[in-house]
């Protein structure tokens, strides 16, 4: 077995090398072949390529495509004119300058002097909504949504690879479920044009894998991966073997980080390395490489095989300057600082800790940056859009003024029996354009409720990216502290922020933000602190009761520290010199008011218990947070200890 191993390796190690020569000689001819032709023919072959050469070669087309703008065989023609603008915008799309790309769309589409036909009026709004969707401005993505719907309505073709716009969506809200839905719809609709483009319905399949991957569906994500790859041997692995072998190697990929959320890491580094050599043979594709060579390194330092996953984050090393994107230098320091703790270098750990810790706090404020850009960018775009409109009704208004003076005219003309039926005809057009502002207001209305919810859900969850990364914080803090009595007060405080971070993660994943569900939150609440404090050989049973009860935040927070302060107690202090026993967390409404009450059943309280005199910092929490809730609390000894707490909702 070992010796098979060795084997594959080398065979992979082979297969890396022979790629990288292929992908060199083939980036030269690619090269050489653009070079070669003059300025139409340059714009046909960037056509012809797919998007996954497209994405390959990005700088290289975003460096030399922009200098055909003066071309006079593009300037002397306006249809050459518009295809090469549409081309342009493809690249600044791929880049990622989307603000680039949305004002070449756009000044296509305000350009009086070509007119659109349907299918080009279609790719146009499909490549805007794309540029909207990576700026996050998702009021444009839905309304672009029922253009594109209409325009369907009436006969215009949809560009095949724009079929999953609705499900990305989705899945950028968080909304994973009901992105799997969407996806499942278009996957039936692309089975009606397969024949067009075979490696699209395998691409979806991996696509709809990830989703259900994200959900923790296991057996799903494994299912339509697997088909994913037995549809690609059917249909691309003998007339299209490139696209076979990178889309394979993506599934691939994709399973193996399914085979290590199940520690089954032995059977996760072949399909890594099959992934890893088909990169290769995309020699521009250094972020795919270092993803996967990253998760091959933590495979062996799962399996203690630490030489071997030194030497693949040194590979990572080395193609780190050249990746743009943040979070995967992130990963490396993280996964580097871990392969050094599991070698009991602790300094050497912990500066790569603090360099993870730095770039992510980095991360978070250029998305923070992003998110007051993207505003910015739909100021701007919708003063470019006023001014626009401004010059359209100006011209109807001119438009307008003449088709009165030739009413007047045929008014003058004509007999008065006509008299009526031109009144009747002008109240008719006021009640229309009275009924279309009406409906135009109401669609402004549903946008703008539909963007504040987007919005508050994306504030509760920056918020537990927050509480999170400060809990990571005193880990870390933790981990370097040598005084066991700092410690334990870390480790309490980090309790106490991950109780409230999980009120904000329970709002952003619920459809109601004024409420949260309680006993669903007070599951994972009770989750989290026996997996911090119950210790190895002991079972404590812990039940949850708190039917059909939600609160506001105002209530939920206060109340959630004094849960946490009260079972962390429990775990800690209860069972001493006992292996098992067990917690009951009953929460009810009655009348007006709502009752908490806990119970253990364990050593009980001292007879003399005295919180005054005791001068403990958690039981101080837990009664200023009951006054706090206008309640009562009292306790008592029954083979345990029984809490009890009555309070009322705070509603501002």
């Amino acid at each position: 077995m070992f010796r098979f191993g060795k084997i594959k390796t080398a065979l992979c190690v082979v297969l890396l090398y022979a790629s990288l020569c292929h992908a060199y000689e083939e980036k030269d001819s690619l090269r050489n072949a653009y070079r070669s032709k003059n300025t139409m023919d340059k714009v046909f072959l960037y056509e012809k390529l797919d998007l996954n050469t497209k994405r390959a070669y990005q700088d290289f087309f975003y460096t030399v495509f922009p200098d055909l703008s003066n071309d006079p065989k593009i300037k002397g023609s306006k249809k050459n004119e518009i295809r090469y603008r549409f081309a342009l915008a493809e690249v600044y799309n791929i880049k990622g300058d989307e603000i680039k790309a949305i004002n070449i769309l756009k000044s296509i589409q305000n350009d009086k002097d070509y007119k659109l036909s349907d299918s080009e009026y279609m790719n146009l709004l499909v490549s805007l909504q794309k540029s909207y969707l990576n700026l996050n401005l998702y009021s444009n993505v839905f309304q672009i949504n029922s253009e594109i719907d209409n325009l369907r309505k009436k006969g215009a073709s949809f560009p095949l690879w724009s079929y999953n716009i609705k499900s990305q969506l989705y899945a950028k809200l968080f909304l994973y479920e009901k992105a799997i839905l969407q996806l499942k719809s278009e996957i039936q609709e692309l089975k009606h044009y397969a024949q067009n483009d075979p490696l699209i319905i395998p691409s979806a399949y991996n696509d709809l894998g990830f989703y259900y991957s994200l959900t923790d569906n296991i057996d799903s994500a494994f299912h339509y991966y697997k088909r994913s790859i037995r549809l690609s041997e059917q249909n691309l692995q003998k007339s299209h073997p490139d696209a076979y072998d990178r889309l394979t190697g993506t599934v691939k990929g994709n399973m193996a980080v399914l085979y290590c959320k199940q520690n089954k890491y032995n059977i996760a580094i072949p399909l890594l390395l099959e992934d890893i050599a088909i990169n290769a043979k995309n020699k521009e594709d250094h972020l795919g490489n270092a993803s996967s060579l990253i998760l091959l390194s933590e495979c062996y330092s799962k399996l203690k095989q630490y030489d071997k996953a030194n030497k693949v984050l040194n590979q990572v090393e080395i193609l780190l300057p050249k990746i743009a994107q943040a979070a995967t230098q992130v990963h490396f320091y993280k996964t580097k600082a871990e392969l050094l703790q599991a070698l009991h270098q602790t300094d050497q750990a912990y500066r790569y800790y603090k360099k993870a810790f730095h770039l992510n706090d980095s991360i978070n404020r250029q998305n923070q940056s992003r998110l007051l850009g993207g505003n910015e960018i739909l100021y701007h775009l919708e003063q470019q859009d006023d001014l626009i409109t401004q010059q359209q009704v100006a011209i109807q208004h001119k438009q307008q003024y003449i088709l009165r003076i030739v009413l007047f005219g045929l008014l003058i003309i004509t007999l008065f029996s006509f008299i009526y039926l031109i009144n009747s005809r002008k109240k008719q057009l006021e009640i229309q354009k009275m009924n279309a502002e009406i409906s135009a207001k109401n669609k402004l209305i549903k946008e703008s409720l539909s963007e504040k919810e987007m919005l508050l859900r994306e504030i509760h969850h920056r918020v537990n990216n927050n509480l999170q990364m400060i809990s990571g914080i005193l880990a870390l803090q933790q981990i370097h502290n040598a005084d066991d009595s700092i410690k334990v007060i870390l480790q309490e405080g980090q309790a106490r922020i991950q109780s409230i971070a999980l009120i904000h993660k329970a709002l952003y994943h619920s459809d109601n933000f004024a409420k949260v569900p309680f006993e669903m939150y007070l599951k994972e609440l009770v989750h989290v602190i026996r997996e911090t404090y119950q210790k190895v050989g002991h079972t404590i049973q812990c039940d949850v009761e708190a039917r059909a009860i939600e609160l506001n935040i105002n209530t939920a927070i206060p109340l959630s520290l004094i849960i946490n302060e009260i079972i962390t107690n429990s775990f800690k202090h209860a069972f001493k010199n006992r292996n098992n026993g067990s917690i009951h967390i009953v929460l009810q409404k009655i009348n007006d008011h709502y009752k908490l009450t806990i119970t253990d059943n364990g050593i009980g309280l001292p007879d003399n218990f005295n919180p005054a005199v005791l001068h403990s910092i958690g039981f101080d929490l837990i009664i200023g947070l009951t006054r706090q809730l206008n309640g009562s609390l009292n306790w008592n000894n029954q083979q345990g200890t029984e809490i009890n707490i009555t309070f009322n909702e705070i509603n501002s």
